[in-house]
C-alpha cells in the first residue's frame, strides 16, 4: 500500500491479485486515460511475469492468476476507453488446433496469454481444416495464423496447411506448437511449404514474445533473417545423410529369448463391459501428482513431499485443484465412463492376433514393430504363439471423462476464471489416465494377477505391477491408425460415446484407450526409426 499509484496496480498483475485493484485503477483514469494505463503499468506487470517464467521464478498456475487479474483490469476499463473513442490492439491472431486433432489445452493458454497482453484473438477451436482457416483469414485479415497439434499426425497437418495456405496466397507469418513438434522440423518440413515466416514456439510465454517481435516492423526483420540463416545451417547438415536403410534381419525377425507364460491366466468372462458415471471421488486418487502439478501446473519440486511438509506453494496449488474437484464432483454433465473386455489372443511372429472365443477364427490383427537392436523387443513376444494351441488372452479398455468438459472450460475461460478453466481440463485429461489407473488394477484382478496388500499408489504410478498396459501413438505400438481396429472390437462410440477423429485421435480429449498384457515381464520400450520404418515398409507390402 506505500508503493506509488503506478507500481501498486503492476504488483497486483506480478501478484495475480485483484485485491485493491479496481480502486488503484478508478485514481489512475482521473490522471491517465484507460489506453496509457494499459500500455503503462498493466503491461509492465504483464512484461515483469513473462521475465519471471522464463526465470522458472513463476510457475503455470501463478501466470494465469496474473492473467486473470490482467483481464479483470482491463474489462474495468473498457467501458472508459470505448466512451473515448480508443482501441488497444498490438496485432489480431488467429488460433487453431488442425485438422483431425481434439487437443486444446496448450492452444487455449496461448489465447488467454496473448488475448491479456493486447492482442486480439480469434480461436477458432478444435479440428480445423485448412479452408476453414482460409475463410478466417479473409474474414479477419490477421497479423499472424497460430497452429496447434499435439501428436506427430497433427505435425504432419501442419506441413499439408501451411501448402494450402500458401495456395490461397496467403503469407502472414504462422506460429507454430505442440508437444511432437521440434524447431527443426519446423525449420526443415514446414517453413519450405510456405511463402511467409514460420515460427516454432516451445511454449505458451515464448509464443507471446515471438508475437510480439512479429508485429514490430524491425523485430519482424532480425527474427526472419534469425530464421533463414537456422534453416540453411540445418539444410546444409542433412547433406550426404543417407536414410536409414530397412534390414532384412527386422522383416524376418523370430522372437526373442522372451518365453510366453505356459498356462496364461484366464479371464472369468469374454463379454463387453461398460461402466457409466462411475464415482470420481474413487479416480481422483489415482491420478498421478507428478504428472498433474509439476508437468502441467510447473510446480518446481516434489509435490508431494512438500505439500505434506505444508510448503505455502503446494498446499495453495491443492487447494486451487481440490475445488475444481468438487466442482466436477458436484456436476451431473461430468462423467468418468469406461468399456473394457478381454479376448482371447495369440502370437504370429510380431502380429498379435485377436481371435473367437473358441480360438478357432481371426477377427483382427495389429501388426507391431520389432526392436532391430537392443533386446529385440515386440509385443507379440507377451503371448502364446498361434502354433501352440495353449488359450492366451489380453484385455482391450476405452476409459473418458466428460462430456461437458470442454464447453465448461470455455465457459469459465469466457468469464476470466483462467486457473480455474485450465484445472478442469488437466483433471479430464489426468482423472482418464486416473481412471485407466484404476480399471487396469481391476483388470489384473479378475485375471489372478492382482497386485500385493503392500503396493502404494506411488508404486502404481511406476508400474511396479505384473503386466504392462500399452496405448498406440506410444514407443512400443507407435501407429495411431491402429485405433481404429480397437474401436471395432470394443464400440466405444456407441457405449460411452467416444469418437475417434479423422487424425484417430479420441474425442473428447480427456480419453485413453489400451491393450493390456498380463505376461510377468512384459515392459514399456522404444522402438527406433528404423524399426518403425521397417513395420510400415511391411504394411505397405501387405496392403
Amino acid at each position: 500500500s506505500k508503493l506509488p499509484l503506478k507500481e501498486r496496480i503492476s504488483h497486483c498483475i506480478v501478484e495475480g491479485t485483484k485485491e485493491g485493484l479496481i480502486d488503484d485503477l478508478d485514481e489512475l483514469l482521473k490522471e491517465s486515460n484507460p489506453l496509457e494505463i494499459i500500455n503503462g503499468p498493466l503491461m509492465s506487470g504483464m512484461d515483469e511475469v513473462g521475465r519471471l517464467f522464463g526465470l522458472n521464478e513463476l510457475i503455470v498456475a501463478e501466470v494465469l492468476q496474473s492473467a486473470e487479474a490482467m483481464k479483470t483490469a482491463v474489462s474495468h476499463l473498457e467501458p472508459h476507453m470505448e466512451s473515448a473513442g480508443l482501441a488497444a490492439v498490438r496485432g489480431t491472431i488467429i488460433l487453431a488446433t488442425v485438422k483431425g486433432d481434439v487437443h486444446d489445452i496448450g492452444k487455449n493458454l496461448v489465447d488467454i496469454i496473448l488475448s491479456n497482453n493486447g492482442f486480439k484473438v480469434i480461436n477458432l477451436g478444435i479440428r480445423v481444416p485448412p479452408f476453414d482457416l482460409i475463410d478466417a483469414f479473409k474474414n479477419y485479415k490477421p497479423d499472424i495464423i497460430g497452429l496447434s497439434g499435439l501428436l506427430v499426425k497433427s505435425a504432419q497437418m501442419m506441413i499439408d496447411t501451411a501448402r494450402d495456405l500458401r495456395s490461397a496466397g496467403i503469407e502472414v507469418p504462422i506460429l507454430v506448437g505442440g508437444a511432437a513438434l521440434t524447431n527443426r522440423f519446423t525449420r526443415l518440413r514446414i517453413a519450405p511449404e510456405y511463402e511467409g515466416p514460420v515460427v516454432y514456439a516451445q511454449d505458451a510465454m515464448t509464443g507471446l514474445a515471438l508475437a510480439a517481435q512479429l508485429t514490430h516492423p524491425e523485430q519482424r526483420q532480425e527474427l526472419i533473417t534469425k530464421l533463414q540463416q537456422e534453416s540453411e545451417s540445418m539444410v546444409a547438415s542433412t547433406i550426404g545423410v543417407q536414410p536409414h536403410p530397412i534390414s532384412p534381419s527386422v522383416q524376418n525377425s523370430s522372437k526373442n529369448q522372451i518365453q510366453p507364460v505356459s498356462q496364461p491366466p484366464i479371464p472369468p468372462d469374454l463379454v463387453s463391459h461398460v461402466i457409466h458415471d462411475h464415482d470420481l471421488a474413487e479416480i481422483f486418487p489415482y491420478i498421478n501428482p507428478t504428472m498433474l502439478y509439476v508437468r502441467h501446473l510447473g510446480f518446481r519440486g516434489r509435490f508431494q513431499d512438500l505439500l505434506n511438509k505444508g510448503d505455502t506453494k503446494a498446499v495453495e496449488l491443492r487447494h486451487q485443484v481440490k475445488l475444481v474437484e468438487d466442482l466436477m464432483l458436484a456436476s451431473s454433465h461430468l462423467n468418468a465412463n469406461a468399456v473394457y473386455k478381454f479376448f482371447r489372443a495369440a502370437s504370429d511372429r510380431n502380429d498379435v492376433v485377436i481371435l473367437t472365443p473358441d480360438g478357432q477364427t481371426e477377427i483382427e490383427r495389429f501388426q507391431f514393430g520389432r526392436q532391430e537392436n537392443r533386446e529385440g523387443l515386440c509385443l507379440s513376444d507377451y503371448l502364446q504363439p498361434t502354433s501352440s494351441g495353449i488359450p492366451d488372452y489380453l484385455g482391450i479398455f476405452v476409459t473418458s471423462i466428460g462430456p461437458g468438459v470442454r464447453d465448461l472450460a470455455e465457459r469459465w475461460k469466457e468469464q476470466g476464471d483462467y486457473l480455474r478453466s485450465h484445472i478442469l481440463q488437466l483433471l479430464a485429461i489426468e482423472g482418464a489416465e486416473g481412471f485407466a489407473e484404476l480399471l487396469h488394477e481391476r483388470m489384473r484382478l479378475m485375471l489372478g494377477i492382482g497386485d500385493p496388500p503392500s503396493l502404494t499408489k506411488e508404486d502404481l504410478f511406476r508400474t511396479n505391477y505384473q503386466g504392462k498396459r500399452f496405448s498406440f501413438g506410444y514407443p512400443a505400438c507407435p501407429r495411431l491408425e491402429d485405433q481404429e481396429k480397437l474401436w471395432k472390437l470394443l464400440d466405444p462410440k456407441n457405449t460411452i460415446q467416444v469418437d475417434l477423429t479423422e487424425g484417430y485421435m479420441m474425442d473428447p480429449e480427456g480419453s485413453v484407450s489400451a491393450i493390456v498384457f498380463h505376461h510377468p515381464q512384459a515392459k514399456y520400450f522404444n522402438l527406433d526409426e528404423a524399426d518403425i520404418e521397417a513395420l510400415e515398409h511391411k504394411l505397405s507390402r501387405s496392403t
